[in-house]
């Protein structure tokens, strides 16, 4: 055995070294922005840590909750026997019930205007997805191959964003203004689109439309939302352009504490009224992640809205063709989508008292982050954290530089991301004065 362990093996060949020498010249990736601070703050020995980075609710005790709602539908399925469920592959495009009744919940529920009509004309493509970031990816794989491989995102947006178009077929990812000074900035962000379009036209007469993401409530990271009317203007100067709404809808619920409200912009860009016709579609990317907190479950949805036929019409040959090619996507991807989460979803959305008790806890979370803004309030004498025509939603836009949110993290072990985007669900009735006494000390 010695003998064989102290062999000398062969020196490698000229064509194993030529391979080596490509493998070596890959670089090292940055760190995620919010998950990297995640790594650092479980390695912190401190004591009084405080994590207020990661977008996931919890209580006041600190711990991850799971919705009563959720609970009453984990116990029927694991005790009722009709609704036990092998664990086979499920479609491609995911569970046939999850599909049937979350297509009830957006269009029949939360757009009950033209949300039935546009259900019966068969003008929605719909996919499962590996929740919202599945949902995007899909999206910019789809669009990138057939439509448009050109995205403005807003300035600031999810750091994730545009990570997730570049790695799906974008190659032109530019930014709009979207916040400065506390405040929205319309008119930067609708001349910025204007002058971009122009440009675009003036370079080529045959451009693609450019696609743009808008987010649909709870801005991350600002908390902070045009206002009804601002949507208006906003969405009229995109149709007029021609250009490609991408709508990501991470936290519905978490404005108003009401989910069917916070579909108010899925309802505004499905006006018949104001927009005859988006020729190009409207995409929807969904996620029950954090109004279900189901978010290891990774269930979401991609909706792609068809325009309607001249005749009105089903559109089912379009649709055909672009399910085809969703499939195609989603098989390459990950093949198919878990089954837990989305039987769970397809529960409690099937169930008036379940439903009930989901509008609840979402309610109730709501409740439990503006009690915490109201706290911060008292104490750092902030009177934008409770102004919820500002700011809303899970997190708090605390305008803190980067070199104070150093400090806090390395001084004080709490930590929140670069762009001082704050967590409200990580404080709590037990280090709410360490937290508000820590900024108060940077500041």
């Amino acid at each position: 055995m010695t003998k064989m362990l102290s062999k000398k093996f062969p020196k490698p060949s000229t064509k194993c070294r030529f391979f080596a020498s490509y493998m070596a010249k890959i670089p090292q990736a940055p760190p995620d922005r919010i998950l990297g601070l995640v790594n650092q703050f479980m390695n912190d020995p401190n004591p009084s840590k405080v994590d207020l980075t990661v977008g996931v609710y919890r209580d006041n005790a600190g711990n991850v909750p799971t919705f009563k709602s959720v609970q009453n539908a984990q116990h029927l399925l694991h005790t009722v026997p009709s609704l036990r469920k092998d664990l086979s592959y499920l479609p491609i495009i995911g569970h046939p019930n999850y599909r049937n009744k979350v297509l009830n919940f957006l269009f029949h529920d939360g757009c009950p205007e033209i949300g039935p009509e546009i259900i019966y004309q068969d003008r929605v493509s719909f996919v499962q997805t590996l929740s919202g970031t599945g949902a995007l990816s899909v999206t910019a794989r789809f669009l990138s191959n057939f439509i448009s491989d050109s995205i403005i995102i807003p300035q600031l947006s999810w750091a994730n964003h545009a990570n997730v178009f570049k790695n799906n077929g974008f190659r032109n990812i530019s930014y709009y203004p979207y916040y400065s000074n506390e405040k929205i900035v319309l008119k930067d962000w609708l001349n910025h689109l204007i002058n971009i379009q122009k440009t675009d036209r003036e370079v080529t007469s045959n451009s693609k439309p450019s696609c743009i993401l808008l987010h649909a409530c709870c801005h991350n990271p600002t908390g902070l939302d045009p206002t009804k009317e601002q949507w208006d203007q906003i969405l009229d100067t995109i149709y007029d352009l021609n250009l490609i709404p991408i709508i990501d809808m991470a936290y519905q619920g978490l404005e108003s504490g009401d989910v069917l409200k916070d579909s108010y912009l899925l309802r505004k860009v499905l006006n018949k009224k104001r927009y005859k016709n988006w020729k190009n579609g409207i995409y929807l990317c969904q996620s029950f992640a954090k109004n279900m907190g189901l978010y290891g479950e990774r269930v979401g949805s991609l909706s792609i809205i068809l325009p309607e036929t001249n005749s009105g019409n089903k559109s089912t040959s379009i649709r055909e063709n672009i399910d085809s090619q969703l499939k195609q996507i989603i098989r390459s991807m990950y093949s198919s989508p878990p089954g837990y989460g989305a039987r769970i979803v397809s529960l409690i959305l099937s169930d008036k008292d379940l439903k009930d008790q989901w509008f609840l806890d979402v309610k109730e979370m709501v409740d439990r982050l503006n009690d915490v803004r109201y706290k911060l309030s008292q104490k750092l004498n902030w009177n934008s954290i409770i102004d919820l025509n500002q700011q809303h939603g899970m997190f708090y836009f605390t305008n803190l530089s980067p070199i104070q949110v150093e400090r806090l993290k390395n001084q004080f072990a709490i930590y929140l991301t670069t762009d001082g985007r704050l967590s409200l669900s990580g404080i709590n009735d037990l280090n709410v004065d360490y937290i508000c006494n820590s900024i108060l000390n940077v500041l």
